[in-house]
């Protein structure tokens, strides 16, 4: 990749996290349908671009030593950001327990001199700015579990107990409302430590969630050296501190499925057909738009590797969801299937269409749903992720046009799916990221180099 088109490339994703980033912000205060449409709009505009620009084959050698990767300018930006994210963040224990002025600077200062004499040691910079995140995340975590307020994790949590008690956990539970389990297994059954040993889950979701921002970052040697260095710092400074994980990250399960795309990343990157096999059957297994991707990665396979060696990799990937979920469903079919692909999207459109919770929604569903033609986005889903494997059958033959493709298909979901709640971007978030930083990594094999 060019120097050129790093940054611009950097620069678009930096501007795709400033979206999300004042999206979570404002969440509580928007209910305007119209700058809903208009930042998705922007989000779209500016990750579309960023992706294609990942197909494009890269003409240059990578630049391996022009400027210091850990300048002067990346430091102080670095440490500035993470002491105003950290000092200022809505959810910020500084701010929630009133400190005066002088206390909130003071402890502005400390995290400057933290940040700033670990920002060469690339461990401890990592350990130091999860432990930041986690701080940042106490408040929402000290507060009573409420499932008025959200009913993810107390979901999850009777779910375990049920699976504990030897029963099968697929059933209707009460919220108090009538409620059934919608996840599939593998978001649930990381929680039982929380129900066996009486632990707080949202600290779980919490730990999740920085670990599959560490895993996707330790996928690429980028953050050690070379003359990148310097930026990815601070993009990993910034996608740790997005307000939409910092708000929503303790008080959902998703966060198991983003460690799960980190560590498939992970497994890409190193060049792993076992691990990406494995890793994209945990994915099957955890999240139900997980399914968007499978045909992606298959033609990876058969693309990358021999016919064989391809079959037996999907093979793989295939019989690990199956392996995690046949049991539960051999138990309970109706109710598995029910809960987790058709009674639940009945109960979830419905609320949205009667509490118009749509309206809160980064997406282009409000369109749809104020012409009365929120019935046609699932098909039309569908049919774009049909024409994006088509064009992937004719252009997908390198991990970069891997990642590529699966952020423009995550994308398309978000943006039309009938039902969507904020914490779903991440994963998007994850395979942007993904993408700008393979850029970095050495050529992949077979790739010609030019100079």
């Amino acid at each position: 990749m060019s120097g050129r088109s790093f940054w611009l490339r950097f620069i678009l994703l930096v501007a795709s996290y400033a979206v999300l980033h004042v999206f979570g912000l404002l969440f509580y205060g928007l209910s305007r349908p119209f700058l809903n449409v208009a930042l998705t709009a922007i989000l779209m505009l500016l990750t579309v671009t960023l992706l294609l620009l990942g197909l494009i084959k890269r003409a240059d050698k990578m630049i391996d030593a022009v400027r210091p990767g850990n300048g002067l300018r990346w430091r102080i930006l670095t440490c500035a950001f993470v002491a105003l994210s950290v000092v200022f963040a809505p959810s910020c224990p500084a701010i929630k327990a009133g400190l005066s002025p002088l206390v909130r600077f003071l402890f502005l200062v400390l995290v400057v001199l933290l940040c700033w004499f670990s920002y060469r040691r690339t461990t401890a910079f990592v350990g130091l700015l999860a432990a930041l995140s986690m701080i940042c995340r106490a408040p929402i975590a000290a507060a009573p579990i409420d499932p008025n307020h959200t009913d993810m994790l107390p979901l999850v949590l009777l779910a375990c107990r049920r699976f504990l008690s030897g029963a099968s956990p697929y059933m209707d539970y009460l919220m108090p409302w009538k409620l059934p389990l919608t996840y599939l297994p593998v978001i649930w059954l990381p929680f039982i430590p929380a129900e066996i040993f009486g632990l707080d889950p949202r600290w779980l979701s919490a730990l999740f969630g920085c670990l599959a921002v560490i895993v996707l970052f330790r996928a690429f040697p980028v953050l050690e050296r070379g003359p990148y260095a310097g930026a990815m710092k601070l993009l990993f400074a910034m996608f740790i501190f997005l307000s939409l994980d910092l708000q929503f990250g303790p008080t959902t399960p998703e966060s198991v499925f983003w460690l799960a795309l980190s560590l498939l990343v992970f497994s890409l990157s190193r060049d792993s057909d076992l691990g990406t096999a494995v890793a994209m059957g945990v994915c099957l297994a955890t999240r139900q738009q997980a399914v968007f991707l499978l045909p992606l990665l298959v033609i990876y396979f058969f693309r990358r590797l021999g016919r064989r060696e391809a079959m037996v990799s999907t093979a793989l990937t295939v019989a690990v969801p199956l392996a995690v979920c046949l049991p539960f469903y051999i138990e309970s079919p109706i109710r598995f299937f029910s809960g987790i692909y058709t009674r639940f999207g009945r109960f979830a459109l419905q609320k949205w269409i009667n509490d118009r919770v749509w309206e809160d929604a980064l997406s282009f569903a409000p369109f749809f749903y104020e012409h009365g033609l929120q019935r046609i986005l699932t098909p039309l889903v569908i049919a774009l992720q049909l024409v994006l494997y088509g064009i992937a059958l004719r252009c997908l033959k390198e991990l970069s046009g891997l990642l590529s493709f699966m952020g423009l298909s995550m994308l398309l979901f978000l943006v039309l799916s009938p039902v969507i709640w904020p914490y779903m971007f991440t994963p998007l978030s994850i395979l942007l990221a993904a993408s700008v930083l393979n850029g970095l990594s050495p050529p992949e094999k077979g790739t010609p180099e030019t100079g």
